[in-house]
């Protein structure tokens, strides 16, 4: 009964002690997104040319864009990034020099807060600088797999600072609750985390009390 009482208690501090590593954890902090993953090259920008897309909401405060660039040719060095809305420009920014991979962009101002805006690229430059994304249906086009579609680019606003998840934990939950529909709400997050609190707890009591096994 003691080696499985340990066992179990060094079971739940070791997991314990990983749930607050990653809880506590530092990263950026993300202040909205372009609701689009990167999983492949989407949006081309040639030398002279400008490709903008829709975004349904920027937030307010971000200081910085996080983009995937996947490739550059021709010896394009210059990405300039704007975004504007109804009202007129809200920021800007521009990367030199464009490389492939994971990058940041300062904006200039801050955002503030905007609806119905429009991100474009454009390359002052020469070559093709090309941004990773996803295809999206063009809006008013036909459902179905023959629908016609665009590349879109992953865009991540970041708001000055580090933060945590755990700090965090209020705003993942309201993010959470604004993207269900019909009855479920907020309440069926908080729900499964008390259901995976719950199985744990049936976990360790079923190690340290139930019978073990005859060998």
């Amino acid at each position: 009964m003691r080696a499985r009482l340990a066992a179990a208690a060094g079971g739940a501090v070791l997991i314990a002690a990983v749930i607050v590593a990653f809880a506590l954890s530092s990263h950026p902090v993300v202040a909205g997104n372009s609701s689009v993953e990167a999983v492949r090259p989407s949006v081309f920008v040639d030398a002279g040319t400008r490709q903008c897309q829709a975004l349904s909401r920027v937030p307010r405060g971000a200081d910085r864009i996080r983009i995937l660039v996947t490739y550059v040719t021709g010896g394009a060095r210059d990405l300039h990034v704007g975004i504007s809305d109804p009202r007129g420009p809200v920021t800007s920014g521009d990367l030199k020099p464009a490389r492939p991979g994971e990058r940041m962009i300062e904006l200039h101002p801050r955002t503030r807060a905007a609806h119905r805006a429009s991100l474009c690229f454009s390359n002052p430059d020469q070559g093709q600088i090309i941004v990773g994304g996803d295809l999206k249906r063009v809006k008013g086009a036909d459902k179905g797999p023959q629908a016609e579609k665009q590349g879109v680019a992953s865009v991540v606003f970041l708001r000055p600072g580090n933060s945590s998840w755990f700090a965090q934990t209020g705003t993942i939950a309201d993010r959470y609750a604004n993207s269900q529909t019909g009855i479920t709400g907020g309440w069926s997050l908080w729900l499964a985390v008390l259901f995976a609190v719950a199985a744990g707890l049936i976990g360790l009591w079923s190690v340290v009390w139930l019978p073990g096994r005859a060998s």
